[in-house]
């Protein structure tokens, strides 16, 4: 997607907590500084086996549809110029205790 300069709204999903963000590498900000990537945010892959499937660990059905949800709410955004993308932000969400977090983030170095 950056090097096609598309963004990239991507989301992730656990037994009851997800996360999403949308990634514009490509672009910059209003700063002028550039726009974070997917390793500014992940820096490391987790270790084989850390991380438990969708099958070992069970997902609630009703969680990927309002994560599905926000992330067309997220491309519709993009596409129509409306509101503030989640670019440099990180919305997590728990579903036991039906709440929102968002977590700013940046760019760990220039290159």
């Amino acid at each position: 997607c950056a090097a096609a300069g598309k963004p990239l709204v991507t989301a992730a999903v656990g037994q009851f907590d997800a996360s999403l963000t949308m990634l514009k590498p490509y672009e910059s900000d209003a700063s002028g500084n550039p726009n974070p990537r997917y390793r500014d945010i992940f820096p490391d892959e987790p270790p084989p086996g850390m991380v438990p499937t969708c099958a070992e660990a069970g997902i609630l059905g009703a969680l990927t549809g309002v994560i599905g949800s926000l992330q067309a709410l997220e491309v519709i955004k993009e596409i129509t110029g409306t509101g503030t993308g989640l670019v440099g932000r990180l919305l997590l969400y728990d579903a036991r205790d039906t709440r929102f977090d968002t977590v700013r983030y940046k760019r760990r170095n220039q290159d």
